[in-house]
């Protein structure tokens, strides 16, 4: 099955809010001053300090509008700094476990009968210098069978500002769920089929652990299923392929 040769409107207008959106970091930008923190090791938190009833207690409202506590022991110095407020970079993990759990419509024309389809998928990995995201993922879609696709997953990570533009590749297998009921002696058994996607998308902070991802992915998908007439045994093997636009939005922690 052949992709409409220009891409619909809906998603042309998304790929222009995607590219905007990651490139906010980099225009208008404007200068103000702001409160450092720095701490013996080595780490920098920037906002406004607040006044604490302790006086041996540091309170600072970060950039993301969080809230901080210090104590004085583990503060090296305080100073004032001007900062580009669109490319503050926001204190966060550098390697560790991250999860990121997203919801979409795989959307696409043709001859089947599913051309919006709705997907669900969660994916669990170790991130490596804040730009590198393998994982492994699972979810479920549904087509006109029920399947859970199994797969790995990579996100590579441009920047790591408020707003960080990515790219994103998987590839995996779709284990199907069910197979129709028998009609008239028809004996239906669905085996799943290969995956796999590539895309782009944007990533928006919201504070030192979590953020929101928004992307855009092509996805492919083939499955088979073999019909047995069961009063001849004669058996016919059904590939149905989907190509299909995801527009995805998520939730990610680190």
């Amino acid at each position: 099955m052949k992709l409409p040769k220009q891409p619909p409107k809906p998603v042309f207008l998304l790929v222009i809010f995607l590219l905007s959106v990651s490139s906010q970091s980099f225009i208008n930008a404007q200068k103000q001053e702001v409160d450092a923190v720095h701490l013996n090791s080595g780490e920098i938190y920037r906002g406004d300090l607040q006044v604490h009833d302790d006086e041996n207690l540091v309170m600072l409202r970060t950039l993301c509008w969080n809230t901080m506590i210090f104590t004085t022991g583990e503060i090296d110095y305080i100073d004032r700094e001007k900062v580009n407020i669109k490319s503050t970079r926001i204190p966060e993990p550098s390697d560790g476990y991250f999860n990121r759990t997203d919801m979409g419509v795989l959307v696409g024309t043709g001859n089947n009968e599913k051309n919006a389809i709705f997907s669900v998928q969660m994916v669990n990995g170790y991130k490596i210098q804040n730009r590198f995201y393998p994982g492994i993922g699972i979810g479920i879609e549904f087509y006109e069978q029920a399947v859970v696709p199994v797969f790995a997953d990579i996100s590579y990570h441009f920047g790591r500002n408020s707003f960080s533009p990515f790219i994103r590749g998987s590839f995996g297998y779709a284990i199907p769920l069910e197979n129709p009921p028998d009609i008239w002696g028809v004996r239906t058994d669905n085996k799943g089929g290969y995956m796999y996607a590539a895309g782009l998308g944007t990533s928006i902070r919201i504070n030192q652990h979590n953020s929101l991802s928004i992307s855009l992915i092509y996805q492919f998908q083939s499955l088979k299923s073999v019909i047995t007439q069961e009063w001849n045994e004669e058996v016919l093997n059904l590939n149905k392929q989907y190509n299909r636009i995801a527009f995805r939005i998520g939730f990610v922690f680190e």
